[in-house]
């Protein structure tokens, strides 16, 4: 049995992490028996410190984009199979974009945008005891805007990050046009990609920002989400 551990469900999204998304939608897509482990501590077991990892008959295997690689060689490449390796170099291509690009676009919506650090801090260190949460949160803020520069979109203002998210939307509402999943009528994990950061701009409510609007824009990539949504979470609906 896979065990993934994760951070676990808000609302209809099955984890705030779009990397954590992505590795279980590809599981629920692929039809793989595997049980969820949830809980904001499982970031102490893990071996690269981020989650997701996920442990497999003894194995563990940390990194979204090292399980998948894992899991699809290890059950005959049973959702990128169909691919051909055209396919699989966009797909590679455009994953890059969603995980080294996009991605970025809501950190900074959610931990920099003042409005939204104000649900942020509640959300995760409400609880904390005084005199922790008096500089624990700004601490870690610290820390994300540290690695949002680091990686160097946190480098531009807020404008040149929703117009360098919106390029990378446009992309990908090209790249899908009218079909159901991005290689057709079969998904692949591009499509648990996609879906991982889509999620989190287009269905949830608790934060909004630009970029959010920006991709309720594009009709194609909200009915995207949400059929991705309603065939394979509906348990979270």
């Amino acid at each position: 049995m896979i065990e993934l551990y994760n951070f676990g469900p808000r609302g209809k999204i099955c984890d705030p992490s779009p990397f954590c998304v992505k590795v279980e939608t590809y599981l629920r897509m692929t039809g793989l028996p595997f049980e969820t482990h949830s809980s904001p501590d499982n970031l102490r077991k893990s071996p690269k410190d981020k989650l997701p990892f996920i442990r497999d008959d003894g194995q563990t295997v940390a990194d979204s984009s090292f399980i998948i690689r894992h899991l699809e060689q290890k059950h005959d490449h049973m959702l990128d199979g169909h691919l051909t390796d055209t396919q699989k170099a966009t797909a590679h291509g455009l994953i890059k974009m969603i995980d080294e690009n996009l991605y970025w676009t809501v950190v900074h919506a959610r931990w920099i945008l003042d409005h939204n650090w104000v649900v942020i801090k509640q959300m995760f260190f409400g609880s904390l005891p005084f005199p922790l949460k008096l500089f624990v949160p700004n601490m870690v803020r610290k820390n994300v805007r540290r690695g949002i520069k680091g990686h160097g979109i946190g480098r531009h203002s807020d404008a040149e990050i929703t117009e360098i998210g919106t390029w990378d939307l446009k992309a990908l509402s090209d790249a899908l046009g009218d079909k159901e999943y991005f290689f057709g009528d079969r998904p692949s994990s591009l499509d648990a990609a996609a879906y991982g950061v889509l999620s989190q701009m287009i269905l949830s409510d608790t934060f909004t920002a630009p970029i959010f609007d920006a991709a309720r824009k594009h009709d194609n990539l909200v009915a995207f989400t949400n059929r991705i949504c309603d065939k394979y979470f509906a348990d979270l609906a």
